[in-house]
């Protein structure tokens, strides 16, 4: 039950939150909304709600919250390793380079710190029985890594007036290969602790 209510609420949040996107002073504003969309936060955390709508309708349809059909866990799990990537890269760079209260302001204070603490608490401590492979711990890199190589795309190649602003800071001083790298490590370290937690 703890799980079923968790994965909605993981849904229906990130659904409202989304849509204030969709707003800009008072109005609809679709650039808005749609230019959210190039931040690994909004990217995330729609991962996992969409993985949370997927277990909450196994859920309610019978399965136990611990088993789930591998692909619904497997999208949950990417989902999860997503969004502990945006919660640590907040606590641990984010936070210290643009400010916690800016971090934690409004919407943030759910895309980075709520929603992802109840979808690691989900995860790990409702939905896996037992501890999986180190091979498809692996899998939970897939998200960065797609998201790091869109971002170094559009911020280091492209020409400026094509591409996205360092919105992140990751090439600050031009050094987006160690920041590149050290994404990496971290996801890679994410996905370790989640394993063993």
């Amino acid at each position: 039950m703890v799980s079923i209510l968790i994965n909605l609420f993981l849904f229906l949040a990130t659904g409202i939150v989304v849509m204030t996107y969709f707003r800009k002073d008072g109005a609809w504003n679709q650039q808005n909304g749609l230019r959210s969309f190039r931040f690994f936060t909004t990217l995330s955390n729609v991962l996992v709600a969409l993985a949370g709508l997927a277990v909450f309708l196994c859920e309610i349809s019978g399965a136990a919250p611990d088993a789930l059909p591998l692909g619904i866990w497997i999208f949950k799990y990417l989902g999860t390793t997503a969004v502990a990537v945006t919660l640590l890269t907040v606590v641990f760079f984010l936070g210290p380079t643009m400010g916690y209260k800016e971090m934690f302001a409004g919407s943030g204070l759910y895309v980075h710190l709520i929603g992802p603490l109840l979808a690691i608490f989900s995860f790990r401590f409702l939905e896996t029985k037992e501890m999986y492979s180190f091979a498809t711990s692996l899998l939970g890199m897939i998200p960065m890594t797609l998201y790091g190589i869109v971002y170094l795309i559009m911020v280091v190649f492209l020409p400026e007036e094509k591409g996205w602003d360092d919105f992140y800071g990751f090439n600050r001083g031009g050094k987006w290969m160690i920041s590149f790298a050290a994404m990496l490590i971290g996801t890679f370290l994410i996905c370790v602790i989640l394993r063993i937690l």
